[in-house]
């Protein structure tokens, strides 16, 4: 059986962002509170620059997978499609409704402010969790067995 990639730039693209996201959500996010000498405010600050930052970073990546699918659209399944959907609406989540909550949350905590548990950042680590498996599952439909004429 051979194994045919449906495009080689969409599979490139999503590898990228699939080692960018899961380095800084799950090595340098926990590795920075480990750090001696460095404070709370400090790493929640760094934490708040970072996961803006790649956010912003994975939309690009998925805006520029999207163009490239939709330019070979042939070679795409509704499948494809819709993890592609559900990629864009889990970063939406973080984007616009997750993140900026806990960004005000590190912002009162920086200045002092002691904050009431809240189960928002547990939401963000399952978005996190899910998207990386949605990313495996991405990589993965790149590949077909027989080449579309």
């Amino acid at each position: 059986m051979k194994l045919y990639l449906k495009n080689p730039l969409v599979l490139m693209l999503f590898c990228l962002m699939t080692g960018m996201f899961m380095t800084i959500s799950f090595l340098e996010t926990p590795l920075k509170f480990q750090v001696p000498g460095i404070t709370l405010p400090t790493a929640l600050g760094l934490g708040k620059l970072m996961f803006g930052l790649s956010s912003n970073l994975q939309l690009g990546f998925l805006v520029v997978i999207l163009i490239l699918m939709l330019f070979s659209h042939k070679n795409y399944t509704k499948a494809d499609f819709i993890i592609l959907a559900v990629l864009f609406f889990i970063l939406a989540l973080e984007q616009f409704w997750l993140l900026p909550v806990l960004d005000s949350r590190v912002d009162l905590l920086s200045s002092g402010k002691t904050l009431s548990p809240t189960p928002l950042h547990d939401y963000f680590i399952y978005a996190e969790t899910a998207k990386t498996f949605i990313l495996i599952i991405a990589i993965i439909l790149q590949f077909k067995k027989n080449k579309v004429q």
